[in-house]
């Protein structure tokens, strides 16, 4: 952390403590001593693993330091947070977390080398944490609290969504430096007392409980052996698109749309956008590229007793307004512009998913993060929510915070290039494929930039190629398009 080594008996013990929480020469795992009950991330596993090194016998401390770090090495970085705040009494365990003896602090195989490296620590932290601004500091409280909330409240689920950036005291330091250099500031968005924060924090993990809950646990495998029967059309449901019902052995309903007009690329970007929604922690459906007897098409289960979200951003509750704005992320990524307020669910817990991304990449290459940008006012469709949201926030009828999107941006720019090439794969496959692409909207655009980067007419693979580097460069792009967009509708440019 912060000011640098210090000399002398205490360093040497710093030193010790922080080249390995399983103890002098024990590497972390090396004993597994049997330790009954749940060791999950939560105060309930952390108490069961301090009953298991409590109840061993004496002398054996490297044996037991090595099974509790092995067991706590797998824990979010926010929830070894959490225990060093809750279990260890900490005053400010997030000064930790970006520090490698985070791990001896909250281990309780080690109190005495924990108290420590808190002595030897902390003080040059909390000096760091000092000099923040005071937003920053604010930031970095709601963020311990959040972590500490779920850890109390067993929730591991809800431990990993604290973004660990926000608890790493010497990324806040470079991010307020640069802030500073670049004459940016932080928004203020309202203050309020700190337990009011907290609460909203634990409403946060509640409301992403409550969409995991709600959305069906299925996976391609199980999708492939389902026997489907024809239930019925679902026109009903509105839409412009034809739809319909079937029903698995287990009695479950499913929503199928046929694709009669691409060839298997509609339903392939259906699938397609839904799995990069999921695989960056955004509540959306799952969707699969099936055959039936109504042709190719996309199949998702279908969601008993939903309603649509409505079109008046000031009746969403603080949890939905946070969602949308992730939500927001995931559209501009997947160039979808019809995420319009009908395309969001809300299910009895209390959750809210996308569950309509039919129309991703439609106007990838001219499309635009701008209020005005509305390609389907044409059509008569109102615009996407996000955008009556955002005009809400700006006249002051909600409160909003484009931080928000922040964890979501941090997800995308973590996939490596070629994963989410590969997670793009099958939307190329498919339009490769169709005997119909070149009345796919994005596949005549990215043929015209790939003959004009080429300066000759390309073929099917270098179109597709075409799309897959564009499509890299805007998930790269995001921190860059969400700073100058919150910057131009809020007036103020956030320190992302």
């Amino acid at each position: 952390m912060g000011g640098g080594k210090k000399k002398g008996k205490k360093a040497a013990a710093l030193a010790f403590v922080g080249g390995g929480t399983g103890g002098a020469g024990v590497p972390p795992g090396a004993a597994k001593p049997q330790a009954p009950g749940d060791l999950s991330p939560t105060a309930a596993g952390y108490e069961g693993l301090d009953k298991a090194v409590s109840a061993a016998p004496k002398g054996s401390s490297p044996v037991l330091a090595a099974f509790a770090a092995g067991i706590m090495a797998k824990w979010p970085k926010a929830a070894q947070v959490a225990a060093a705040v809750a279990k260890k009494k900490v005053k400010h365990g997030a000064v930790l977390a970006g520090s490698p003896v985070l791990g001896a602090v909250a281990n309780p195989a080690y109190p005495d080398a924990a108290e420590t490296t808190v002595q030897e620590t902390a003080p040059a932290a909390e000096a760091d944490a000092a000099a923040l601004p005071a937003e920053e500091r604010e930031r970095l409280s709601q963020a311990e609290a959040g972590a500490v909330a779920a850890f109390m409240q067993a929730s591991p689920d809800g431990t990993v969504t604290v973004a660990f950036p926000a608890l790493d005291v010497l990324s806040l330091i470079q991010k307020a430096k640069e802030k500073v250099a670049k004459g940016s500031a932080n928004l203020k968005l309202g203050a309020s007392d700190f337990s009011q924060k907290v609460r909203r924090i634990i409403d946060v993990f509640k409301f992403r409980r409550a969409v995991k809950e709600s959305l069906p646990d299925v996976g391609a495998e199980e999708v492939a052996q389902l026997k489907l029967s024809y239930a019925g059309p679902a026109s009903h449901l509105g839409g412009v698109h034809e739809k319909h019902f079937y029903t698995d052995e287990k009695g479950r309903r499913w929503l199928f749309k046929p694709d009669k007009n691409t060839g298997g690329v509609k339903a392939a970007v259906e699938s397609v956008a839904a799995n990069i929604a999921r695989r960056v922690g955004v509540g959306t459906l799952p969707v699969f590229t099936v055959e039936t007897d109504q042709g190719v098409g996309s199949l998702q289960p279908f969601v008993e007793n939903a309603q649509p979200l409505g079109p008046d951003p000031a009746k969403y509750s603080p949890a939905q307004v946070r969602e949308l704005v992730r939500q927001h992320v995931v559209s501009w990524a997947i160039g979808d512009f019809d995420a319009k307020h009908d395309n969001f669910i809300t299910t009895p817990s209390g959750a809210m998913v996308n569950v309509d991304k039919g129309q991703a990449f439609k106007y990838f290459g001219e499309d635009r993060l701008d209020l005005n940008y509305h390609p389907n006012r044409k059509y008569g469709a109102p615009p996407p929510v996000y955008y009556a949201l955002y005009r809400a926030a700006r006249e002051g009828k909600v409160q909003l915070n484009p931080y928000d999107a922040l964890p979501v941006i941090e997800v995308f720019e973590r996939i490596p290039d070629d994963e989410y090439r590969e997670l793009l794969r099958p939307l190329v496959e498919a339009a490769v494929k169709s005997p119909r692409k070149e009345e796919v909207a994005w596949w005549q655009r990215m043929a015209k930039f790939a003959a004009e980067r080429l300066g000759r007419q390309p073929s099917p693979e270098e179109v597709g190629e075409e799309f897959l580097r564009r499509a890299v460069e805007r998930k790269n792009g995001l921190r860059r398009d969400f700073a100058g967009f919150f910057g131009e509708v809020l007036g103020q440019v956030p320190a992302f």
